[in-house]
């Protein structure tokens, strides 16, 4: 990755120079300099969905994931403009991420908006909501910690509410076996603005675990 302006940078985390990586789980608190519960959001993007939440909702530590360095540039430049403290940023995908780096139960809320559906069914394993991969997720929710996500893809959506439905330890935010009616954070990404307009359906999905888990 090219050198980022160095106030830009304030808000980018480089994995190996996080405390504890090479040992384990990433203490994040100490990353933050806050003692706040973790929400991530995973596939940013060009969307100001999660610095719109973290403005919303200050008392977390933020952490955005994103694969596409053009858009980790951009997201920065969002967060600077917006001077919010509780934001971090990642320049990686979530497996890395989440296989190693982050403890079980320490994450308050997941937010996934719009992931690539994968359509061609050689690639279903790389689908965010396959379930060994959603296995992995959502072992690092804490106990009545949430997971959101949207789409506009019906076969993903329609894969995805058979994954979540079939989680023991998850319970549907609102009818079991159905898409939720309307997302928990209303805050609209440009793919959903641009979907609405062409006339799709966006797919909500809104998902807690349980706390006897």
């Amino acid at each position: 990755m090219r050198k980022l302006p160095a106030i830009e940078s304030d808000y980018l985390l480089e994995l190996e120079k996080l405390p504890g990586q090479d040992k384990g789980p990433v203490p994040w608190d100490e990353v933050y300099g806050q003692s706040r519960p973790l929400r991530i959001e995973v596939g940013v993007g060009n969307s100001p969905f999660l610095i719109e939440v973290a403005s919303s909702e200050p008392g977390y530590n933020y952490l955005g994931l994103e694969y596409s360095h053009k858009r980790v540039i951009r997201f920065l430049q969002k967060v600077h403009q917006a001077g919010l403290e509780n934001i971090r940023m990642l320049h990686l995908n979530s497996d890395r991420l989440f296989d190693e780096h982050i403890a079980p139960g320490s994450v308050e809320h997941l937010f996934v908006n719009f992931p690539d559906p994968w359509p061609k069914r050689r690639h279903g394993k790389k689908r965010f909501i396959a379930r060994e991969r959603l296995k992995a997720a959502v072992k690092l929710l804490s106990p009545g910690g949430g997971f959101s996500l949207r789409t506009d893809a019906r076969d993903y959506a329609l894969e995805a509410l058979d994954n979540l439905e079939a989680r023991e330890d998850l319970e549907n935010r609102f009818s079991a076996g159905e898409w939720a009616p309307r997302p928990l954070y209303p805050f609209e990404t440009p793919y959903e603005i641009k979907f609405k307009a062409q006339g799709l359906r966006i797919y909500y999905f809104e998902y807690q675990k349980r706390a006897e888990t």
